[in-house]
């Protein structure tokens, strides 16, 4: 995996004077300072992609790591039997974006609880691995639920924003009432409704309008779930986890000493 930098230069005649241009004739320091910088910036963007004994073998070692990685492992998960019948079960669903992002959390999560649960006794006693371990799980539990109650609960109230949006970009502002009459009729004919985003591709065959309908939706589901889990969530759950963690470690020793006891 080959990475490059574009250093080619601007169109010089954007910067060069025109024939014609007196303002510009008389002033050659000016001309000079511009073709200096540009001359620089050349210069600097030609060393950072010419190779170095010393950074060349670090790029290689990388793109040979990258080519690895998604040959051998993000290719044949891509490529297995249980991603292809997770696709076509939710290629219709209006939650993609959270089942993929709860799906990597989940990814995540586990890895985390694995390390830590395999932490050595001298790094972290048993019984500690055991309480961070229930930190990342609430963690990722209470995030996961809170994710999908926000963005289901705001659910129409983000149509009526993108619906006002399409609106203002075709200019119709009859819009909704047309979808509304539509899937009356189909409704009537005993066949699934249309939303804003079916309309764009079917009926206005639109298809800029149709990604940036997409794009939103996804940027609105984007925000909640990283808020969520990167912010609110952590803030409020690590508290109690710590409280939990201390109860049990306090009943814990308590039982020890009753053991300990002739």
């Amino acid at each position: 995996m080959q990475i490059t930098l574009n250093t080619q230069k601007y169109n010089q005649n954007y910067y060069a004077p025109q024939k014609n241009n007196n303002k510009l004739k008389s002033q050659p320091a000016f001309t000079a300072a511009a073709d200096a910088i540009i001359d620089a910036g050349q210069a600097m963007a030609d060393a950072a992609v010419s190779k170095s004994k010393f950074m060349q073998p670090l790029v290689d070692a990388y793109d040979k790591t990258t080519d690895w990685i998604a040959k051998n492992i993000f290719g044949k998960l891509m490529s297995s039997s249980a991603v292809a019948s997770f696709a076509e079960k939710t290629k219709d669903s209006k939650y993609i974006a959270n089942h993929i992002m709860t799906l990597g959390a989940a990814t995540g999560t586990g890895m985390y609880i694995y390390k830590t649960l395999n932490l050595p006794e001298k790094q972290m006693d048993k019984d500690r691995k055991k309480v961070l371990a229930l930190n990342h799980a609430l963690t990722f539990g209470v995030s996961t639920a809170g994710a999908y109650l926000v963005d289901g609960s705001l659910f129409n109230k983000w149509r009526k924003v993108t619906q006002k949006y399409a609106e203002l970009y075709t200019g119709d502002r009859e819009l909704g009432k047309k979808i509304e009459d539509i899937n009356k009729t189909l409704k009537a004919q005993g066949k699934n409704k249309i939303d804003l985003i079916d309309y764009a591709a079917d009926y206005l065959h639109d298809q800029k309008l149709v990604n940036r309908l997409k794009g939103m939706d996804v940027g609105k589901t984007l925000l909640i779930v990283t808020l969520i889990y990167r912010y609110l969530v952590p803030v409020a759950v690590t508290p109690i986890a710590n409280k939990l963690g201390d109860k049990i470690l306090a009943h814990k020793k308590e039982q020890d000493e009753k053991l300990e006891k002739p």
